[in-house]
């Protein structure tokens, strides 16, 4: 591939690389969202050329003017770093993947060995890019085996397996090696289970910023709908607080996605192709009439119901629904100190709020439109006053320990 330097043409190839790609629509549809977003910010600036100062620029918008979610942060690195292969010339999988290079070889007897793991784990469903992630982990522990004198997976020791493994110096690889490990043992090709070998703890999780419903009512009122844009603006802000429908499906809706007769709001989720419907909340349908008929801009082509009130008229986009809600939520008279305030905030709050108001979490996964109750976790903050319901009395001090108080004390 010919060198390219602008965006334009460096995005449409990477489309093209990304669409051949055996990739979920989860993650293709992520990628999408990334690279579009990243067009409107090289041609709101005018900019006609890419490169990596550029990509991190790239990188810092999503993250501080968007406040998208940190995975989607970390999409964009990733989108950032095949970009810049491309740029530098690479093509095909090369620019795809940081990590693609010629494999190690490894002796006959561990090739085997990897080469049915692999196709256990496509048995079970992984995808191609799952599989060509564990291939290149369990290819260079392999061959680190190999370098310390175990050629053959029956003379494997726990030594071995330590050893081999910090010489990768990436404690994250045993998320896929310690499941090699276990097939190993589970396929008796080892008499010991050495997935047990090295304790790994995943990253603490992060509790999702949550808003209390005073908070939520408190941005609501702060919007002035003395004038167009507050109209619109409450509109799309009650479908975010009262159903946590995500902002890139509120800019995707159109007047066939809701019956004013029959009092029903019906989409299909752009995240995960499953279908969302409820009733119309006669707030939600008040607003939504309000903005359509006083506001709206008429006699346009588009059947999206949520348009930009400059001309020329267009869709909303979802990004600049994040824009709008992070403006909003600062110009309210709510903390914003050390939270996050972007349109996500809504649904997390929602399903926090519901849980601790003793909803079911059935209930709540069909509210944000999940499909397990699993999904749940990354919304739902621990309700601390009901914790302290559970709390235990302090016991006494005893031993050496309440000596140790006594002498304090006696300070």
């Amino acid at each position: 591939m010919d060198k390219m330097v602008c965006y334009d043409d460096l995005s449409a190839h990477l489309l093209e690389l990304i669409d051949k790609e055996h990739y979920s629509k989860h993650t293709l549809r992520d990628m999408k969202f990334i690279l579009k977003t990243f067009s409107a910010y090289m041609k709101r600036n005018n900019i006609i050329e890419y490169n990596p100062e550029i990509g991190e620029k790239l990188v810092s918008y999503c993250k501080d003017e968007l406040h998208v979610c940190p995975s989607r942060v970390s999409r964009a690195k990733n989108i950032v770093g095949k970009l810049n292969r491309l740029l530098l010339g690479l093509d095909g999988r090369e620019a795809l993947w940081s990590y693609h290079s010629p494999l190690l070889v490894l002796p006959d007897n561990l090739q085997k060995v990897l080469e049915e793991y692999l196709s256990f784990c496509r048995e079970n469903g992984n995808r191609e890019t799952t599989l060509q992630y564990k291939e290149w982990i369990c290819t260079r522990f392999l061959h680190s085996l190999s370098e310390l004198g175990c050629r053959d997976i029956s003379t494997l020791t726990g030594a071995n397996v330590q050893n081999a493994f910090l010489s990768l110096n990436h404690m994250r690889y045993w998320e896929r090696i310690g499941p090699f490990l276990r097939f190993l043992y589970n396929s008796r090709l080892v008499d010991r289970d050495y997935s047990r070998l090295v304790l790994y703890h995943k990253k603490q999780e992060i509790f999702p910023t949550t808003y209390s419903p005073e908070e939520v009512s408190a941005i609501e009122k702060s919007l002035d709908c003395t004038n167009p844009n507050g109209v619109r603006n409450l509109a799309i802000i009650l479908l975010l607080s009262r159903y946590g429908i995500r902002a890139c499906d509120i800019a995707a809706l159109t007047f066939d996605n809701v019956d004013f007769t029959m009092n029903r709001i019906s989409f299909i989720q752009q995240k995960t192709g499953d279908p969302w419907e409820a009733e119309l909340l006669p707030e939600i349908k008040a607003a939504l009439l309000d903005y359509i008929t006083n506001v709206r801009p008429q006699n346009t082509e588009y059947r999206e119901i949520f348009l930009t009130l400059m001309i020329p008229h267009k869709p909303v986009d979802y990004s600049a629904i994040n824009t709008m809600i992070g403006e909003r939520i600062k110009e309210s008279a709510v903390d914003i100190n050390g939270r996050k305030h972007g349109s996500r905030i809504f649904r997390s709050s929602l399903a926090s709020n519901m849980i601790n108001d003793k909803v079911s979490t059935e209930v709540v996964r069909k509210v944000l439109g999940h499909g397990t109750k699993y999904a749940l976790k990354h919304y739902v903050k621990i309700d601390m006053e009901s914790m302290k319901l559970c709390a235990l009395p302090v016991p006494e001090p005893t031993g050496n320990f309440a000596e140790l108080l006594k002498m304090k004390e006696a300070e």
